[in-house]
């Protein structure tokens, strides 16, 4: 199915591009680091920008890593059922856990990203006093990203049912 494909590239880009800040984090503690044990100047900026980052890479990642299929799966009986019985848990699984909490994330993530864009909300926790509605963003945009990766997997289990192979 195109759509699929297209979920797929979405994901496998945004996973990519997600990749680069890795090194801006490892940079900004890099700097931080320095200023602050070299030259016993810490700045004001390095903590909420590696917090930010960090919050960017963890969710911003989760797409990427579904589309891999790189997340820990704890397997203590699953692999021992037949395939079918497989297939019939994770549609399950899909429904009633993934969809309910991807789409409420999505949901509230962009009421508190909207209500923070809308008040103008700055960080209260450092000096530097950043705006959050982007941090906020994160969440909203990542759990989207999360949402169509879940769909092509749901089809693609959905598929399996009526007789394709099941990748789990």
């Amino acid at each position: 199915m195109k759509v699929l494909s297209y979920i797929d590239t979405l994901s496998d880009w945004s996973g990519r591009i997600l990749q680069w800040l890795a090194y801006i984090l490892t940079g900004a503690i890099l700097i931080e680091v320095v200023a602050r044990y070299l030259f016993n100047n810490p700045t004001i900026w390095a903590f909420d920008l590696v917090m930010i980052l960090n919050a960017g890479l963890f969710l911003g990642g989760a797409a990427y890593v579904t589309l891999k299929k790189r997340h820990i799966k704890v397997d203590v009986l699953f692999s021992s059922f037949p395939r079918r019985v497989q297939v019939a848990i994770d549609l399950v699984f899909y429904i009633v856990f993934f969809f309910p909490l991807v789409l409420t994330m999505v949901w509230f993530g962009t009421k508190a990203a909207h209500m923070s864009w809308v008040y103008q909300e700055i960080s209260n926790t450092s000096t530097w006093g950043e705006k959050i509605w982007f941090w906020k963003a994160i969440i909203p945009a990542s759990f989207f990203l999360l949402l169509l990766q879940g769909i092509a997997e749901f089809i693609r289990t959905l598929l399996s049912w009526k007789g394709g192979s099941h990748v789990a």
